[in-house]
């Protein structure tokens, strides 16, 4: 039976659709076509025009298939990256590899640490930074780098700073607290009994046939009732992972629908034919109930994050150029048509303001993988 409750402003990200596909499924359609309000947000990210935003899209889209086409036929990589002239660039390990590599059209890259190291240096760190956990904002991967970043508090004691400066491969640095970005405003979009806000996520089928809705598991801890923009009841929180790591589940009423789609806040929708981990250096977008739609780049993956008014690290999250405030968390990442991730948090004090398409590039955000959020819930994600 539908209740009525508080009530919120518009209905925004992918909100409740009927086809399904597997978590890890990328695919699109032969002709992508793009929201203009994503091109328009791009282009002004990227301070070209719409067209050429689109040939960016249709480029990175080609380069990944391009390297999905590689592994399948079994070439061993270590991670890869678009960098800054827009060339895919794939760790290998030996000629041969770079050579399958390069006959694709992407940019080989040996004699680096890569993506399985630097991983494994990122997992023994918490060990090295031992009673100082306090002292640390985010530690994880960058690949571009081929380093891990620690970024500790301004003032951290020279002890931890030697310490880590002493394993190899890793980079210090200063830098903010970093905060979830639910936040206390009444009348937004996904309202949380008793009081605080998130953004819808992406809807999906379990095994069993059940209706639910990825979003990050700091909007859902404790299985709040949630509502939508007129104050109807959409379902309840059922699971949440936070502060351990950032992915949680919302049961949706069985009278609702998922749709397979982003609402860009901009009277327009994107549709979602897939999801992925795209590489570093992809183009993406997001829609929040506070900031409406922003664009950035996806800068870094598997990063671990002190949040502030937690006692615990919470992990395996990716970190964006994509601005975003509070009320915007578990709101949609989408690359082209590709689904990417649910707005987990940023630093304190990030300062976007409402966008319909224009330029918001924030210092940086974080946002939970939408496909290990799948995995882990054995979720079919809703796509047009």
């Amino acid at each position: 039976m539908r209740k009525t409750g508080p009530v919120a402003v518009a209905m925004v990200s992918a909100v409740l659709g009927a086809a399904l596909f597997s978590p890890s499924a990328a695919a699109a359609p032969e002709t992508p076509s793009y929201d203009p309000a994503m091109l328009r947000a791009l282009a002004d990210h990227l301070d070209v025009s719409t067209e050429q935003a689109a040939d960016t899209l249709n480029r990175e889209r080609a380069l990944t298939a391009a390297l999905a086409e590689v592994r399948q036929r079994g070439v061993a990589t270590d991670g890869a990256f678009f960098d800054s002239a827009g060339s895919l660039v794939v760790n290998v390990a030996d000629t041969a590899s770079a050579r399958a590599v390069g006959a694709e059209g992407l940019k080989a890259r040996t004699g680096v640490r890569g993506a399985q190291r630097l991983n494994a240096i990122s997992d023994s760190l918490e060990s090295v930074i031992g009673a100082d956990l306090d002292q640390v904002r985010s530690w994880g991967p960058d690949l571009v780098s081929d380093t891990v970043t620690v970024t500790v508090q301004p003032g951290a004691s020279a002890g931890l700073i030697e310490r880590l400066d002493a394993v190899p491969g890793v980079s210090v640095h200063t830098g903010p607290q970093n905060t979830p970005t639910a936040d206390v405003i009444p009348g937004q979009i996904m309202d949380l009994v008793p009081g605080t806000n998130c953004t819808l996520g992406f809807p999906g089928t379990t095994s069993d046939g059940n209706n639910v809705m990825l979003t990050a598991g700091h909007c859902v801890s404790g299985n709040p009732d949630i509502y939508d923009a007129a104050g109807n009841h959409l379902g309840q929180g059922v699971a949440s992972e936070f502060p351990s790591t950032d992915m949680g589940l919302m049961d949706i009423d069985s009278e609702d629908t998922g749709r397979g789609y982003v609402d860009t806040r901009t009277g327009r929708t994107v549709a979602v034919t897939g999801s992925s981990k795209a590489p570093i250096g992809t183009h993406l977008c997001k829609a929040g109930n506070t900031t409406g739609w922003t664009c950035g780049e996806i800068t870094h993956y598997n990063q671990s994050v002190r949040y502030s008014g937690e006692s615990v690290t919470t992990r395996g999250l990716a970190r964006s150029t994509v601005c975003t405030e509070g009320g915007d968390s578990g709101g949609a990442y989408i690359a082209g048509n590709t689904a990417q991730g649910m707005t987990s948090g940023g630093p304190i004090g990030s300062e976007c303001g409402f966008n319909e398409g224009d330029n918001a590039t924030g210092y940086y955000s974080y946002y939970q993988p939408v496909v290990d959020a799948a995995n882990h819930y054995g979720v079919a994600l809703t796509r047009s």
